[in-house]
């Protein structure tokens, strides 16, 4: 097998690993990851540090555990500290706070007993550092940019590649053509290497 057929497709496996471990790990063991992009898990973890959360049923949950959630009125997912659990009704009430922030979230995390939330289980320090500055407008316009500028150098490869196959495919042809006229014609071939004296 080619070498560069082999580093094309060693390359493509580890990017499908890469792109689909995360998922597979989510779905069959329920871990996950909660990129922190604000200071308001300071000192304890920074911008740029990620949790790996795992999948766990409410029921199970302490006061003190980190959880990642979205909160009920604005949907912004948060990994903050629990700082209390009732019950209200049939359903957990946990409320949450971010270590460095003065207070508690105003909105609590409403959830069944046997419903799964994402716990922290460990953390890793600067990991999230790319997640944290993609979210920035720089980012953002970064990422844009560099989309576009992937886009172009594709055209360019394209149209590239495309005018080198038709011109090796010219070449090919007028050297068959050459051999065919050449052939079908000895005279002309030995005429062509005569050099006449003036």
């Amino acid at each position: 097998m080619n070498i560069k057929v082999i580093r094309k497709v060693s390359a493509w496996a580890i990017i499908a690993t890469l792109v689909g471990a995360p998922a597979l790990l989510h779905s069959q063991a329920g871990i996950g990851i909660s990129p922190i992009l604000t200071g308001s898990m300071r000192p304890y973890a920074q911008p740029g540090d990620i949790f790996i959360t795992k999948n766990v049923k409410a029921s199970s949950l302490k006061v003190g555990q980190i959880i990642a959630v979205h909160a009920a009125k604005t949907g912004v997912f948060y990994s903050h500290r629990i700082a209390e659990i009732t019950m209200l009704g049939s359903q957990l009430r946990i409320v949450t706070k971010g270590d460095a922030n003065p207070v508690a979230e105003h909105d609590p995390f409403l959830v069944g007993g046997n419903e799964m939330v994402s716990k922290s289980i460990g953390r890793v320090k600067y990991l999230g550092f790319a997640l944290v500055w993609l979210t920035s407008v720089q980012g953002r316009q970064a990422g844009l940019a560099a989309i576009v500028f992937a886009n172009v150098l594709a055209l360019f490869l394209f149209l590239f590649k495309k005018e080198q196959k038709k011109n090796k495919k010219e070449a090919i042809y007028r050297a068959l053509y050459e051999e065919q006229r050449l052939a079908s014609d000895p005279e002309k071939s030995d005429h062509s290497f005569t050099f006449q004296d003036s």
